[in-house]
Formats: structure tokens, sequence, C-alpha cells
């Protein structure tokens, strides 16, 4: 295993692995749900030569690599990972991979354009929407279940830029929208919100740093530099809402809580009005831990924006540090109920635990967390000593009604034998031992992002 003493994104399962297998016939634990026809697909950074795994190594930068198992009734086929190549070799995104208009997608923010990857992984193509995208993308498109309209806010990593760009895409990949939002100081917009009839904007504290630009320019780059982006004491925290299709003269700002914001769980209307918007926050990132978001642990909060007060409250909705948040996609912008997350720190240990402040530098996973805004209560699945797990993709049982009908799949990391498995439980009851367990051929390193892919919406 590769390390490096001294920056832990480069140690552990934050090292990266530097070749491409394939692998048939994978072995399974349990049964698989015959349902589950498709592809599960991850994404992160995958660093190599001494440009990218310098003390100045940043966790979220590196080349991308994808991580990919086929299950087909009730058996997993493959497992393939591929490093993502584009028509250059700086078109390499990173953080997450998903599906739209029939294509499968690789997909970074900061100016990096889409790829698109064949079903088999092993073709790959820079995509931009017919020029639609020629100024780059974002990690976190929303998509509306009901029309499967994509909207997107993308921003570029470049000194004097003083806008974002609001993108609106059919079902089928083709622009219908696009919109210039003005911004001040090259804010870091990792994520956005979108409800059934309007989209928010994060405008956080987090902007360009010119003396990291600097000093990267000089061959002299500090901790962390490999992404010059800061927490930023004289950036205004606030948040825009427009309506979705809307231009920079229809948006409304607000004051928001000082914080950072990378992921966003849901958003809705409410009768009043208002809009409710479930995020993870965080106190600071990027000021005293500059490799990676390990200035303090994440928090589930609920913000109620309301227009007609020109206010944004806050309400922590749990005691469990969280990062990761999924839903059931089919509640993407409605009122939704639960979510799922991957638990931060060691086991995941609750926000009063002075313990579980103490990163040590780096971001630790922990257990998987179902969370119920309706009633607040929190459950975790441990998944056993030494073995942790990252983001959750939730995936609806066909012909399901109730919200949490579905699996949960997600991707755990054994330390104890270096390996890792694709697995499988029932998102109804977290806490429950495993459906299946797909052991994989070889470690998957800590990333990003990842999605389910059915059949269905690729034609493969």
């Amino acid at each position: 295993m590769t390390t490096a003493i001294g920056n832990p994104y480069l140690e552990g399962n934050f090292a990266p692995v530097s070749d491409e297998v394939s692998v048939n016939d994978l072995p399974v634990t349990g049964t698989l749900p015959p349902e589950l026809n498709g592809r599960y697909l991850r994404i992160g950074p995958s660093p190599k030569g001494s440009g990218e795994t310098g003390m100045s190594h940043h966790w979220f930068v590196g080349q991308g690599m994808v991580h990919g198992v086929r299950l087909r009734d009730g058996h997993a086929e493959w497992y393939r990972n591929r490093f993502v190549r584009g028509d250059v070799p700086e078109d390499s995104p990173n953080t997450n991979i998903l599906a739209h208009g029939g294509r499968l997608l690789a997909l970074v923010e900061g100016g990096g354009a889409p790829v698109s990857i064949t079903p088999d992984l092993n073709r790959m193509s820079t995509w931009d929407a017919d020029g639609a995208l020629r100024a780059g993308f974002t990690a976190h498109p929303k998509t509306d279940p009901a029309t499967g309209e994509m909207h997107s806010l993308s921003y570029l990593i470049r000194p004097g830029t003083e806008e974002l760009r609001y993108v609106v895409m059919d079902a089928t990949g083709k622009a219908t929208h696009a919109a210039e939002l003005p911004v001040s100081g090259v804010p870091m917009v990792h994520d956005m919100a979108m409800t059934a009839t309007r989209v928010v904007v994060l405008d956080l504290p987090v902007t360009l740093s010119m003396d990291a630009m600097g000093r990267l320019a000089a061959g002299a780059p500090e901790s962390g530099d490999a992404l010059p982006m800061r927490w930023n004491e004289e950036h205004p925290s606030r948040v825009g809402v427009l309506p979705r299709g809307g231009t920079a003269d229809q948006i409304r700002w607000f004051d928001a809580p000082r914080c950072y914001v990378f992921h966003v769980l849901n958003a809705y209307d409410t009768p009043d009005g208002s809009i409710i918007m479930d995020v993870v926050r965080y106190d600071t990132v990027f000021r005293d831990v500059f490799r990676g978001p390990a200035d303090g642990p994440p928090a589930l909060a609920r913000w109620t924006i309301a227009p007609d007060r020109g206010t944004v409250s806050e309400q922590i909705m749990s005691d469990y540090s969280v990062e990761w948040p999924r839903i059931n996609q089919a509640w993407a912008g409605r009122s939704h109920r639960y979510g799922w997350f991957g638990g931060t720190g060691p086991d995941s240990l609750r926000l009063s635990d002075d313990v579980s402040r103490d990163r040590g530098g780096s971001f630790e996973p922990g257990p998987l967390v179902k969370f119920d805004t309706a009633t607040g209560e929190a459950s975790a699945h441990h998944f056993g000593t030494g073995r942790v797990t990252q983001e959750p993709t939730f995936v609806a049982r066909p012909g399901a009604e109730a919200e949490d009908d579905g699996w949960i799949l997600s991707v755990v990391y054994d330390g104890t034998a270096d390996r890792s498995e694709l697995v499988v439980l029932d998102a109804a009851d977290l806490k429950a031992a495993p459906l299946a367990r797909v052991h994989l051929p070889r470690r998957v390193p800590f990333g990003f992002h990842g999605n389910w892919i059915a059949d269905n919406e690729i034609g493969a």
C-alpha cells in the first residue's frame, strides 16, 4: 500500500491504487436481491506522480478512478476499476458518477468537463452537452424525479471569476436554459438545493485563496495548496433563492448561518412559501486543516428559508456526526422523512463526546446512519471491528410505495484485511444483518460519491 508519512490523505485506505483490474464471478455472502439488475458505480481520486502526492496534496485532487460492480439476477458478475480519461489529460473528473439522458457521466466541479463512460467502463470521452458545459460542470446536479429535468450550478477556480453558471438540461441531456449569477471572491459551491418550484444557491465563506495560488505558481506549495480554497472571514454567508429556470434579476439573497455546507440532503416548498432545506454543516473548513475537511465534525441541520421575513433559521437535528447524505430520489424536491448517511469520526461518536472532535488531521469514515426527520430518531449499522463505510445509496424496491422500502448499498472497507465489500442492507431495518456482501478483489480507496445505475437507465 502506498504511504506518505505526514499526509493522512495518502495513507491507509486514503492511499491511491495504481492499477486497473477486471475480475468476474465475485463471491457473495448472503443473498443478493434478484431485482438488483444494474451497476453500482463509485468514483474518487487516485493521484499518481510526485506532483499529486506531496505534502501539498489535498484529498479532493487527483486523477479520477471509477470502481464498478455489475449485479444481475442475484449474481455479482464483475468488478472493474478504471482511471477516468477524457479527450485531454486534464479531463479526469473524480467526484461523482451518475446517469442522465442514457449516458454515464463522471463529474467534477471547478471547471472540469464531464466524461461520458460506456457501461462496461472501457471507453470514455469528454462530453460538454453540445457546448453548454464548455466552462465545466458541477459535482452535484439535481434531477427532478417527475420530469427528468436536471438543474446545475457551476463555478470556475480561476482568479477574477465573478459569476456562477446556472444550467438546466432536459431528460435527454439537451440544455434548455442558462443564466449567469453574479458572485464575488470565487466561492466554492459544491452543492445546491432544488424544490418543486425553486433552486437555492449556496454562497458560503470558502473562497479562492490568492496566497495559495501564488505559492502554486511559484512552485513552493504548502500543506493542501493543491486545492487553493480557504476559509474566508471576510466573505459573507448567504443563500440565494430563484425560480427554477430563473435569471440573475430574479434571485433574492438572504443571510445564512456562518458555516460551510458541502452537501444538501433535500429541500422542499412549504404551504406558507418557505423552503425547508436539510444540510450537513461545518462550523469551518480549510481554516485550521488544509488537506481535507477536518477542522471539526459535521452536523445535520435543518434550515428554514422564509422569504417573506427575509430570514434563514437553523435547527441542529441530530447529535450524530454524519456526512454523505442520501434520500430516496423519488422524494427529491418534495417533503421527505428519511435520510441515510455515512457516519464520521471514531465509530461515529456523538458530537457531545470530545474524542469525536479530535480527528488527527484527517476525515474518518464510520458506520451507516439512518435518520427519521419526523421523530428525530437515529439508528446506526456498525459493520464490525475495523470496518467502515462512506456514502450510502438508496435503491427502491420495484413497486414500493413506502419511502424507505428498498435497499441500501455501500462500499465497506475492512481495515483488518485491507479489502472492500459491497454491502446490501434493508433500508427500512438498518440494524438488521446485511442481506448480502459482495467480496471485492481489492480495497476501494475512500473517495466521494457513487450511484446505483439500473439497466434501464442506460439501455444495458
